[in-house]
């Protein structure tokens, strides 16, 4: 009798235990049906993190709204080109009225701990329009100052149409310069809305531009050429410019979020290339015209040498 009480007990206790189990289960599967989706995927801030990634530059902030460009090539004018008549120190010639190419007489030496403010100082007053420009950088490959045309206060990036190069000898003098303008008359344009510069960082990102250790130091805007137009025209189009580390500059499509191959090099080794053509398209070799190519050729030697 006993042993008979004893096996009922077992088999109420295996019972309760069966149906909290069974209660466990249900439970368990009702969270599951009603979860959230799987957050878990880290934040984009957090990935840069993980790969010692930083940002230490000021991201613009607000809602960024940029037309596109369109500009055509410059034609400088007599009174213009007058500018040159009273500056001592300087030969200058203009070819086809779109390229002006100057010479220092006497080299103009630049310090060696010169900033980018007296950088501006020195050529300002020695070249025509100087407002329209803005220091880009100092090239130590060819040793070149870059001065990148302003539209709207912002500059346009590597076009051969705007851009004003002063070159250097091994002295970091300058020797001589060329400009060239696009003209301020800007076709109108719709204003378009920009991605947020932390996108453009994600696309340098997603495409292993940026390496571990790498800190984003600064974040500007310009405009960089989309297309040329068969009119003359040239489109350009809002662009961000994230700096890494202080020395590279990557360019992001601020309208499509598309990274533009820009390689400053090539576009400076080209531009000299161009000026060459331009200048030996012309049967009156002048003294300053045969000084510049020459100049200009042991440039792209030395490149070409130096690869």
């Amino acid at each position: 009798m006993q042993w008979k009480q004893i096996k009922t007990l077992f088999i109420l206790c295996f019972l309760v235990l069966n149906i909290y189990l069974l209660v466990l289960l249900i439970n368990k599967q009702d969270e599951s049906e009603y979860a959230l989706p799987d957050t878990a995927e880290s934040s984009f801030e957090q990935q840069l993190e993980s790969e010692n990634i930083s940002i230490s530059a000021d991201l613009p902030e607000g809602d960024f709204d940029v037309p596109y460009v369109s500009l055509s090539q410059k034609s400088f004018t007599d009174d213009e080109l007058a500018f040159f008549e009273d500056l001592d120190n300087q030969q200058a010639e203009v070819v086809n009225q779109h390229l002006i190419l100057s010479r220092f007489e006497e080299p103009v030496a630049i310090p060696e701990d010169a900033d980018n403010r007296l950088i501006n100082e020195l050529v300002e007053s020695r070249v025509l329009s100087p407002e329209h420009y803005t220091f880009g950088g100092w090239n130590k490959d060819m040793n070149v100052l870059i001065f990148f045309q302003q539209q709207n206060e912002l500059p346009i990036y590597y076009n051969y149409s705007g851009i004003l190069l002063v070159y250097l000898n091994d002295d970091n003098e300058m020797l001589f310069y060329t400009e060239t303008m696009l003209d301020d008359d800007v076709s109108p344009s719709e204003e378009q809305s920009l991605i947020e510069p932390i996108k453009a960082i994600q696309a340098l990102f997603d495409s292993n531009r940026l390496q571990s250790g790498d800190e984003i130091t600064d974040v500007n805007m310009g405009f960089h050429t989309r297309i040329p137009l068969e009119s003359g025209e040239q489109v350009f189009s809002p662009t961000w410019t994230i700096t890494v580390n202080d020395e590279a500059n990557f360019y992001v499509n601020a309208i499509e979020n598309l990274i533009i191959s820009s390689d400053e090099l090539t576009f400076l080794t080209g531009a000299v290339t161009n000026t060459i053509e331009k200048i030996q398209e012309h049967d009156d070799d002048s003294e300053l015209k045969a000084y510049m190519s020459a100049h200009l050729k042991d440039k792209l030697s030395m490149i070409q040498e130096s690869e």
